[in-house]
């Protein structure tokens, strides 16, 4: 029988379950340190830059653009990682009620 019409087996769906987790939690982390650092340049870097309007948007930029560039990547790593539950699901044998 051909791999592609095999259902996976229980041990096979489990241990795609235990690495999807494993990503989920790094995806949470980058963004953690993305705001992280931003936290920290509008806690640091801001205050010292205060002088005139234009020196406080310079220093505030980029890592406002990292911020954003992190929670739309945090957006696609959640949804591919809801999509691939969905399907480690649709994969798991169906039981049969009797």
């Amino acid at each position: 029988m051909d791999r592609e019409t095999v259902p996976p087996s229980r041990a096979e769906v489990e241990a795609r379950i235990q690495r999807v987790g494993r990503y989920s939690r790094a995806v949470r982390l980058g963004l953690v340190i993305i705001l992280t650092a931003f936290l920290l340049a509008v806690g640091v870097v801001l205050p010292a830059n205060l002088d005139s309007p234009s020196q406080a948007v310079e220093a505030i930029l980029m890592p406002l653009t990292f911020v954003g560039l992190g929670t739309i990547l945090y957006g696609i790593g959640m949804h591919l990682h809801l999509m691939h539950l969905n399907l480690v699901r649709q994969l798991q044998p169906e039981r049969s009620d009797d």
